[in-house]
């Protein structure tokens, strides 16, 4: 059954992957996702992060974007689309369903599916993964911490602590109302 559990897992990701790479580029830019952008484009130039606690968020969503947008070949902010910058949510979200098996001896295999379908076709997960924006990656290591405390919880080992703990400062230094 575990084979076939996990099977099922990952084929509920690459399900959400194939539904919502199309047309990353279709709609325009949010404000949000705007600012985020030339907040990367500082990070990109070399001007560092300068971190404002009146303004903005941390610095994890930029520099989860600097491997897309290299990836993409642009060698300036005009170069690029929205594409690279809206696959940092997108994989947050792919994450997130590959994630649930850390807490599956406590929802059950069969609910576990459930939830990682549920995330799949959920219209709001299918919205704010693709948009540029902290949320998806706060959800992402939120669930890594809790998911994380719960494999200690059930087996306390260094290792889980150590993931549990990176995980918190992961939410913390993306967004501070983590």
């Amino acid at each position: 059954m575990r084979p076939l559990y996990l099977l099922g897992i990952l084929l509920i990701a690459v399900f959400a992957l194939v539904v919502r790479l199309p047309d990353l580029t279709d709609r325009p830019m949010h404000n949000d996702e705007a600012v985020n952008t030339i907040k990367f484009r500082e990070l990109w130039l070399g001007d560092g992060f300068k971190y404002d606690p009146h303004e903005y968020h941390g610095p994890t969503l930029y520099d989860a974007t600097l491997g897309p947008v290299l990836a993409s070949g642009a060698r300036n902010l005009t170069e690029t689309n929205e594409r690279p910058f809206r696959l940092v949510p997108l994989y947050c979200c792919i994450a997130l369903i590959l994630l649930l098996p850390l807490v599956a001896d406590g929802l059950g295999k069969w609910a576990t599916l459930i939830a990682a379908a549920l995330l799949a076709v959920s219209p709001a997960f299918f919205y704010y993964s693709r948009y540029y924006i902290h949320e998806m990656m706060l959800v992402l290591f939120t669930f890594a911490a809790m998911g994380c405390a719960w494999r200690y919880c059930r087996r306390p080992s260094l290792g889980w602590a150590a993931l549990t703990g990176a995980s918190v400062a992961l939410m913390h230094a993306t967004k501070e109302t983590a």
